[in-house]
């Protein structure tokens, strides 16, 4: 018996360290290439640049959308370590969030393992670590970030207090309170949060309940105390954005953009068609979205087995209605809270007019995982059920392994540092103003690159946008070149291409170009002003 015990425990150490390796390769192949460095992370860089030279303290993190709404700076001040470890250089970010990208699979294990079983927890594991998906977002560092593993606590946690354990609900407070700073996607879990101490309300002390509040408002304190010193600048755009007003410059969304974001995220947890430029991946350059791999197939096909295999299951279990172990009432709650999840989600999808993108539906990514975990042991429990599952498991190993060895970065991190290492050459110590065109290309944070590798401009594109928080440091002296960078994506539209030529014409006949170089579909121009 010890001996069966004993082989066991290494049979789940080995699934373990290979599956562990499964992440790894994911997440940090081509760390260096396909670190993403986009206006986002430009946006929270120089954030955390100023708290790290003691110029500024926010109360507040980053704007939440196009909503008016700013997040609480937790995330912020959190990315402030990566920042200072690796001295304001975004490869520190990039290796922090796929290290959590890695710690987040394990716990995808942990957590299943608790609320599932264990051959379950390692199965969603396995589709959590390969999954090329998750893991492109997972290399991502931003604020998004840390919302797949928020999730998983804030699940597992209100899964404890469905089972009467309400010691958990300090716990909760603090996960949704610091999930919030994050990313407002993870309030889909406030209508599960409300239903369940409803639920639960009879057990929860009083006092238990007046901690769980002074714990989520201690932890909001910045953020309140910022609405208070900017007349309430927060809570007006929480109630314009109730009531629809002052939208007239907000980007709306039809049901059928927005259930076929939501729709082809699952079928791409699953698999990412070939050839992917993940440039385009996120679905943020609305202008090349035409050009992402699109699976609303697939996810339809998953989400209709998942149906079939529940309905299968719910009719099994009525039959043994009275011989449920507790193994199997821990699952049929678990399957509660993640039907519940999922209705919550398609509400969000058929109700919010608004704009999204498939990264809003991060926190659902480790439930989908759960989910498949659930349906490949169900079908591996029946007669011959591994004939089926096994081949399943390394059709979608393989499938996700090409999609990562063929992938591809138009404009990737890599080729952003060769061409600041030419202008650098070219320009040596003398004052720049930096100009970057295209439509979605001139985004990628070149502002905050150029300054880093190259040294402040005395002015650049990005000042409208950023100029608050570095104005104090601007050169006033005349440049003594224009840094014009040409990054015209020729699939835009013709619209847009004809656009952004005119604008280089312009600029070549007003000043004299001093040299010129190439990088691929770049046009490096150094000018004299």
């Amino acid at each position: 018996m010890f001996k069966h015990i004993f082989e066991r425990k290494n049979k789940i150490k080995i699934s373990l360290f290979f599956i562990l390796l499964i992440a790894f390769i994911f997440r940090f192949y081509k760390i260096d290439e396909w670190l993403f460095f986009g206006m986002d992370q430009e946006y929270e860089a120089l954030i955390i640049k100023n708290i790290l030279t003691g110029r500024h303290f926010p109360l507040i993190g980053v704007n939440a959308s196009d909503t008016g709404f700013y997040l609480g700076p937790f995330f912020i001040y959190a990315a402030s370590l990566p920042y200072a470890l690796f001295s304001g250089n975004p490869i520190g970010g990039a290796l922090f969030a796929s290290l959590l990208g890695v710690l987040t699979c394990y716990f995808v294990f942990l957590i299943g393992k608790k609320i599932f079983n264990e051959r379950i927890g390692l199965l969603a594991m396995f589709f959590y670590a390969g999954s090329f998906l998750i893991s492109f977002y997972d290399r991502r560092f931003w604020n998004p970030t840390p919302i797949p593993l928020f999730s998983l606590f804030i699940g597992y946690i209100l899964y404890q207090l469905a089972k009467d354990k309400v010691k958990y609900l300090p716990w909760l407070s603090f996960a949704f309170g610091l999930a919030v700073q994050c990313h407002l996607s993870i309030l889909i879990f406030l209508p599960l949060i409300v239903f369940i101490l409803w639920k639960k309300h009879h057990l929860i002390h009083k006092r238990l309940f007046l901690f769980f509040l002074a714990i989520f408002i201690f932890l909001q304190l910045p953020i309140l105390i910022f609405d208070l010193r900017h007349n309430f600048i927060n809570s007006r755009a929480v109630v314009n954005l109730l009531i629809a007003r002052n939208q007239e410059n907000k980007t709306y969304s039809s049901l059928h953009e927005r259930s076929s974001i939501f729709f082809s995220a699952v079928g791409r947890v699953f698999w990412m068609p070939f050839n992917p430029d993940l440039f385009l991946e996120s679905g943020q350059c609305k202008e090349l979205e035409r050009y992402r791999k699109n699976a609303l197939f697939e996810g339809l096909i998953l989400i209709s087995v998942f149906i079939a295999i529940f309905f299968w299951w719910y009719k099994e279990k009525k039959k043994q209605h009275f011989n449920l172990n507790r193994f199997e009432k821990s699952i049929d709650l678990s399957l509660k809270i993640i039907i519940f999840l999922f209705f919550i989600t398609l509400f969000f999808v058929i109700f919010y007019n608004r704009q999204i993108f498939e990264y809003y539906f991060l926190y659902l990514f480790p439930w989908i995982c759960f989910i498949l975990g659930w349906v490949v042991d169900f079908i591996w429990k029946k007669g011959h059920g591994n004939l089926v599952v096994i081949p399943v498991l390394i059709l979608f190993l393989v499938l996700n392994l090409l999609t990562l060895f063929t992938a591809k970065f138009s404009y990737s991190y890599r080729e952003k540092l060769t061409i600041i290492n030419l202008v650098k050459e070219m320009i040596g110590d003398k004052n720049y103003k930096l100009e970057v065109l295209g439509e979605c290309t001139r985004y990628g944070g070149y502002r905050y690159l150029f300054e880093y590798y190259v040294g402040k401009p005395v002015s650049s594109y990005m000042d409208s946008y950023f100029d608050w928080l570095y104005k104090d440091d601007l050169n006033k002296k005349k440049p003594s070149y224009i840094v014009l960078l040409s990054i015209i994506d020729p699939r835009g539209k013709k619209e847009n291409i004809a656009k952004w030529e005119s604008v280089k014409l312009t600029y070549l006949k007003e000043h004299r170009i001093k040299e010129q170089r190439n990088i691929g579909n770049i046009k490096i121009f150094i000018l004299s002003p």
